[in-house]
């Protein structure tokens, strides 16, 4: 069942079956605002604490504004300064999809979203679908021009916290690199073992495994080095829910981790972030040689794949 509707004042499509009701909001950049498990009463994202939306523009800071749901971070996360075509274009902070109003159709249980860039030359296109509690997003990314360009993309899915629930890197995670000065975890680019380390104190610290609200802390960190298998996920005991996400490792080899325990305007989320850019800024990306490029003759295509399981 698909269907158009309203949410928190602005226009959304609605995709539903037996077990998931998925909320989409075409002019907020495609954004997913509400992942719902209808037979376990379970709401997967954070939401927007306001009652209605506010529409950014381009270039806008993406902290201004609702950091909610799940968002398309591209063509990077931080804003970064590129050139191209012998002249200098700056990418937007978190992006330039996020801020963007995407056309859309609707056809045999899918939405179809599309948009063309008003930065650089490419399409971007993302198509969503329902299967049983599977919520899967295949995605078109191609670069219309005659150059290549930089580009990272991100998913930024931010998730409600527990303190008791579980986080799991992919399989044969061993090593995290911590990307922003820390309190528990030091300065930038320091690496840490997996799943547990010690913080600065040298006392244990989980990393697989979120601190309390009350902490008043945020953390980044990526899996160091390309991930072994394209799966991560999230166990919520207190509702025997494992949400899981399965993403294409060829094309998303690297992957990020943002919690804010209360760090950021008092918010209690985190985000496992699959990522082809290593890390977040075209320029360190370009550093580290860990950075994409789109180029003409070849389109970014890849399927992101979300799933709310039952446990017993």
């Amino acid at each position: 069942m698909i269907y158009k509707d309203t949410f928190k004042g602005i226009e959304s499509i609605v995709l539903e079956n037996k077990i998931l009701k998925i909320v989409v909001l075409p002019s907020l950049g495609g954004k997913i605002a509400s992942i719902y498990n209808k037979e376990k009463d379970f709401e997967l994202l954070f939401q927007n604490k306001n009652n209605e939306y506010t529409h950014p523009k381009l270039y806008d800071d993406f902290a201004e504004f609702d950091a909610s749901g799940f968002d398309d971070a591209f063509p990077t996360i931080d804003s970064s300064e590129v050139t191209y075509s012998g002249g200098k274009i700056i990418y937007p902070d978190h992006g330039e999809i996020w801020s963007s109003s995407f056309d859309y159709k609707l056809s045999a249980g899918q939405i179809e979203l599309f948009l063309q860039s008003s930065i650089l030359p490419y399409y971007y296109k993302k198509i969503i679908s329902l299967s049983d509690e599977n919520l899967n997003i295949t995605y078109h990314v191609e670069n219309t021009g005659t150059e290549s360009f930089p580009c990272i993309w991100a998913m930024h899915c931010l998730v409600n916290c527990e303190e008791n629930m579980d986080l799991n890197f992919p399989a044969a995670t061993t090593e995290i690199l911590n990307v922003q000065d820390s309190i528990n975890l030091g300065v930038e680019n320091t690496p840490h073992q997996y799943p547990i380390t010690k913080n600065i104190s040298d006392q244990d610290y989980y990393l697989n495994k979120a601190g309390k609200k009350s902490s008043n802390n945020t953390e980044k960190y990526y899996v160091n080095g390309e991930v072994t298998e394209g799966k991560c996920s999230i166990f919520y005991p207190d509702h025997n829910i494992l949400y899981s996400i399965n993403f294409d490792k060829d094309k998303m080899p690297y992957l990020g981790f943002w919690v804010t325990e209360g760090g950021f305007r008092g918010d209690y989320n985190c985000a496992f972030e699959p990522t082809n850019g290593f890390y977040d800024g075209i320029e360190t990306a370009k550093k580290n040689n860990k950075l994409f490029y789109l180029t003409p003759d070849k389109p970014l295509d890849f399927t992101i794949s979300l799933s709310l399981n039952h446990t017993t």
